[in-house]
């Protein structure tokens, strides 16, 4: 790792992505954006631990008290509320990407080349710097999912237990991966410890938690509440109007109220409104599409609140049904440049993939990527791809290097050590 400190400290496109970030770092110490959800991130925070019926805390939305996961509630309430030093700390991390993406590269022959076009490519991804200066947990999953592969590659894997119990409890996404050890193990390419059951009770302890608490036995909410409020409202917009639909949902979070405080009737509810919908034909279509609008959003809601710009309607705008002025020109330059580098990298990602399907790290990462861009479905929002970045990074660049020495006299400069 010292030898990718090195290399990425004499490199112009460090320098570069540093400046990036310490702008970022800075706007947001002179003008604050806040996105929804670090309210909720810091209200979690407040109340960490807390019988929020005990404490008559109010609840704003359904299922709200376990909603959100401990691990970043933890990391704000440690750092006194104070938003400044966490932005430091994750502009910090930020800048540990490159190095460590620079060990991956290493696994190449003219690791340079790769290594550079990839550093390019992450320089055009907007949200990568925005979210260093978020109050959001999304930059620490993306380096804890670096060092993840990283640990597993180089075979530290008792290491390996703790970074995921780490991204478990920043994002209950990543829950899935507490199966990648078996699927490992069954494979012959990983040891079993005791280390590996430490997130597995970790999640059990704090599921145990809220249901002494709260009488439902989950370990966070968010998937249910997601769907019944985006994924299921997504197919009903091609069935009824706006107006229809808010009534619609006007009249169930009625009946919602009505089981105030009974949270697994609550879930219970959403789920049965939720769950046909979601076994609907068409609905999987509309998911597979959000899935593609993801690759090639290039952060419209995350450019919007950080840069402060108006909801609007049209090409690349984010409209919450209330705005009808369409996007200003610039803002559609912006968002124009930013798609065609989106549509760039997912093209020669995918042509990589394929290329190099036989290599474990190429597959590993495609999986990564695309169980991200299938839990994002129909919402197609970027964010949900942000942890993945530098990996889309890699790939985009490990295709489009392949692609110029498939098609020229180029001697092969890609071949895996």
């Amino acid at each position: 790792m010292v030898q990718s400190l090195k290399y990425c400290l004499k490199s112009k496109l460090f320098w570069v992505y540093v400046a990036l970030a310490t702008l970022a770092f800075f706007k947001q110490l002179l003008s604050e954006s806040l996105l929804i959800d670090s309210l909720e991130y810091t209200k979690k925070a407040s109340f960490l631990f807390e019988n929020w019926i005990a404490s008559n805390i109010e609840i704003d939305r359904f299922l709200e008290p376990m909603r959100r996961t401990v691990g970043y509630p933890l990391i704000i309430k440690s750092l006194f509320f104070n938003h400044n030093a966490i932005y430091l700390l994750q502009t910090l991390i930020s800048l540990c990407v490159p190095i460590v993406l620079h060990k991956f590269c290493e696994k190449y022959k003219y690791h340079q080349n790769i290594w550079s076009v990839s550093m390019l490519l992450l320089l055009t991804y907007p949200s990568q710097f925005f979210y260093g200066a978020f109050l959001m947990p999304d930059i620490l999953c993306q380096f804890l999912l670096l060092l993840l592969f990283f640990t597993y590659f180089e075979g530290h894997w008792r290491a390996f237990p703790l970074i995921l119990t780490g991204l478990i409890l920043l994002k209950p996404v990543f829950l899935v991966f507490l199966i990648f050890p078996i699927i490992l193990f069954l494979l012959k390419r990983y040891k079993l410890s005791l280390f590996d059951i430490i997130p597995i009770f970790v999640v059990c302890i704090l599921s145990i938690v809220n249901y002494k608490q709260y009488k439902i036995f989950t370990y966070s909410s968010v998937g249910t509440t997601n769907a019944y409020d985006y994924n299921r409202k997504i197919l009903l917009l091609l069935q009824y109007n706006e107006t229809e639909i808010e009534r619609m949902y006007d009249i169930e979070n009625a009946e919602l109220n009505q089981l105030s405080g009974n949270f697994e009737a609550q879930k219970s509810y959403m789920d049965g409104k939720t769950i046909p919908v979601l076994l609907k034909l068409k609905y999987w279509f509309i998911h597979f599409r959000g899935m593609a609008v993801t690759f090639i959003d290039p952060g419209r809601y995350d450019a919007m609140v950080f840069l402060n710009w108006n909801k609007s309607i049209g090409f690349m705008g984010v409209n919450d049904g209330n705005v009808k002025k369409a996007l200003p020109w610039w803002q559609m330059v912006y968002m124009g440049i930013f798609v065609v580098f989106m549509i760039f990298k997912f093209v020669f990602a995918v042509y990589a993939t394929f290329q190099w399907r036989r290599h474990q790290l190429v597959l590993f990462f495609a999986i990564v990527i695309l169980f991200l861009a299938f839990i994002a479905g129909p919402v197609g929002c970027a964010r949900y791809l942000l942890p993945v970045y530098p990996l889309m990074a890699f790939l985009s660049a490990l295709g489009f290097l392949t692609f110029l020495k498939n098609n020229s006299k180029i001697e092969s400069f890609i071949t895996q050590r």
